[in-house]
């Protein structure tokens, strides 16, 4: 019996309709997860900078423990280890950065689920 979602027929080895699909839900999430990161920064940024010195560095040159909550799960969700203090707001945005780059279908499904993303369409045949 043939199985099908979105219309789509599951298939093993995948079909090109299969990638192309999952290739859409992955854009959703890295979109999704960058919205969520710049929303976050932009909040962590204000509250750094109103409670800021003229000596302080600018937030982005800051410690990572100046990152709000938000920020900081979004980092472990995608980046899946911890930072601590000697990493810059910088650093972990440019690994977050490119670890959503180069994120696989499994581990974007992961990412979503750990932060409660909705998503328009769910990948289909990671079993």
């Amino acid at each position: 019996m043939k199985i099908k979602k979105y219309n789509i027929e599951i298939t093993k080895p995948w079909s090109k309709e299969m990638y192309a699909h999952n290739d859409e839900v992955l854009r959703e999430v890295v979109e999704e997860v960058k919205a969520k990161w710049l929303i976050a920064y932009h909040d962590s940024e204000n509250e750094y900078e109103a409670d800021g010195q003229d000596d302080y560095p600018e937030f982005m040159d800051s410690d990572w423990d100046n990152a709000n909550a938000i920020m900081m799960d979004v980092q472990e969700a995608v980046t899946v280890i911890g930072y601590g203090s000697g990493y810059t707001i910088y650093d972990v945005e440019k690994d977050v950065h490119q670890e959503l780059e180069a994120m696989a279908y499994w581990r974007a499904k992961e990412v979503a689920e750990d932060l409660s993303i909705s998503l328009n369409k769910e990948f289909i045949g990671l079993g």
